[in-house]
């Protein structure tokens, strides 16, 4: 009689497997989402460096004060070496189409596998001299 109780409180093998399988399950539901985490980490990493070099190369345009209208593009072996392989920029300078004074100037940084991920900033400088309108001069005869 002693024996039937033991038996009827330990688990079966069935009970057992079924257990580790429900375990397993869980925990790889658990993986795919630790792996889900860390790709969204990287992701934030690369758009965080992408938009740092992107000011950067906006400072750049910053201290020209008025640069010229045009589009050049490079990367950052010059100023960073040995970093930031997989990132490059272009940085189109075009008349604001409204204001002879005022320059649209955007940078766009390309970077992951690829250089298929873009990142751009668009800002408006303004002419430190003033434009020449030709009004409020004195013409005399």
């Amino acid at each position: 009689m002693n024996l039937l109780r033991r038996r009827a409180r330990a688990f079966t093998l069935i009970e057992v497997m079924v257990a580790i399988a429900i375990l397993g399950i869980a925990l790889l539901g658990l993986l795919g989402l630790h792996h889900q985490s860390i790709q969204s980490v990287i992701r934030a990493q690369e758009t965080t460096r992408a938009s740092m070099l992107a000011q950067a190369v906006m400072t750049e345009a910053e201290i020209e004060r008025f640069p010229d209208i045009g589009f050049s593009k490079g990367d950052f072996a010059a100023s960073f070496p040995g970093m930031f392989r997989d990132f490059r920029w272009e940085r189109t300078v075009a008349p604001s189409g409204m204001f002879p004074d005022v320059r649209k100037v955007m940078v766009t940084i390309h970077y992951g596998p690829g250089l298929t991920q873009t990142f751009s900033v668009v800002e408006f400088l303004h002419s430190p001299i003033p434009p020449d309108t030709g009004q409020g001069q004195v013409v005399t005869p």
